[in-house]
């Protein structure tokens, strides 16, 4: 597989899922054949240098047939903000594919797939990878509320859904993680994808642990060049040393790494 490479995509259409929620999608060909589930790409914010830093997004869908790279964001800042007013035909500077994806074994197997708010952004890349393999998915959804449930008809494609928030708006009453136990108690699992906030991972790595199956954490943190260069995105592993998310990451083994409070 090439490594990153820098591209000026052009947009070629961008939604607004919710308020502050995007769905962003490039003609991208070359990032489109060469990412593969997990990774993401910094993009440029900016028309100028402020801000000066591209925007690490998980790539979170891919079709490789037609050359297309979709992003799912939040608006959170100056840059992502510039980013949502992109429009058709806009241009775009992107460095990609970055980082370690999750894997996988192609033969198959069952796996859950637990994503809470944004966090499902490089899961859905990763529900059609699985099923393209074979695997039976059991893909869990949460949120504070119903706007913060992101494209579960497209994750329906890929296995059986289910949802909870915190609310009561959308699904069942609840947290994820009460998704994640009652799963656990009912069936058998293969392995375990999880992304969200810390909280989820942490209860996602705590019960992989607990039931002996093995987990895979995507790790969201702040990144400033995306190579590694930098070390300014780092978290610790079980050996006491330090791992860089960007390079070593974004996905790491949940007996890999110690997550902080």
């Amino acid at each position: 597989m090439k490594g990153p490479e820098e591209f000026s995509c052009r947009v070629m259409e961008q939604a607004a899922l919710a308020p502050d929620y995007y769905l962003l999608k490039l003609d991208a060909p070359e990032l489109a054949q060469n990412s593969s589930p997990g990774q993401f790409a910094m993009l440029g914010c900016s028309e100028g240098y402020d801000p000066f830093l591209r925007r690490p997004l998980a790539i979170h869908q891919v079709d490789r047939n037609k050359g297309q790279v979709f992003f799912l964001y939040q608006v959170r800042g100056k840059g992502t903000k510039w980013l949502s007013k992109r429009c058709q035909n806009d241009k775009l500077s992107l460095l990609g594919p970055l980082g370690r994806g999750f894997t996988y074994s192609a033969t198959g197997g069952r796996a859950m797939i637990v994503g809470a708010g944004v966090g499902v952004a490089p899961l859905l890349f990763l529900a059609s990878e699985l099923r393209a393999q074979g695997w039976e998915l059991i893909i869990l959804m949460g949120a504070r509320s119903k706007s913060g449930i992101l494209r579960p008809d497209a994750f329906m494609e890929y296995g059986e859904v289910k949802i909870a928030t915190e609310d009561g708006s959308c699904g069942v009453q609840g947290t994820v993680l009460d998704l994640v136990s009652r799963e656990l108690e009912k069936s058998s699992f293969d392995k375990l994808f999880a992304c969200g906030p810390l909280s989820v991972l942490k209860g996602v790595q705590g019960m992989s642990r607990e039931k002996g199956i093995a987990a895979e954490l995507s790790l969201d943190e702040r990144m400033a060049c995306g190579v590694g260069a930098c070390v300014g995105c780092v978290c610790q592993s079980h050996d006491g040393s330090y791992l860089r998310v960007c390079k070593e990451g974004p996905v790491f083994s949940a007996e890999e790494v110690v997550l902080g409070e």
